[in-house]
């Protein structure tokens, strides 16, 4: 039986998620006004909640977080500010699972690999420049 080789092991105990979190949001901010859009309030609870973790979370998933804060938010809300962040390369869309995960790597054109636990769930992406 062949041996998996770990390249590099996800990023758990010495990861500082909430600056991850601050960085795409403020790197987002920043491409969204050079490119001459606007990131509005919404567009960014959105992007927030789905890099809330590293694993894919759903539309759905979403539109019961924003309704749990009272915002009253509908489905094509939700798909719409999800449209809006993948055209500017924000999020990237899994679609064997439908579900959205933030981009690591905002702006960069070439390929990349997007790594799935499939244990915890737990997603990684990967630019094409590493």
């Amino acid at each position: 039986m062949a041996q998996t080789k770990i390249l590099r092991e996800f990023p758990r105990g010495r990861h500082r998620h909430s600056t991850c979190v601050s960085l795409a949001l403020n790197t987002a901010e920043t491409a969204c006004r050079d490119k001459g859009h606007r990131l509005t309030k919404i567009r960014r609870r959105v992007l927030e909640l789905v890099w809330g973790s590293h694993e894919p979370v759903k539309a759905y998933d979403l539109l019961a977080f924003l309704n749990n804060e009272n915002r009253r938010a509908a489905p094509p809300t939700v798909y719409r500010a999800l449209d809006f962040l993948q055209e500017q390369g924000l999020v990237h869309r899994i679609e064997s699972l439908n579900a959205y995960v933030g981009c690591g790597a905002p702006g960069h054109d070439g390929a990349g690999q997007l790594l799935i636990c499939s244990e915890c769930g737990q997603a990684e992406n990967r630019s094409g420049s590493e």
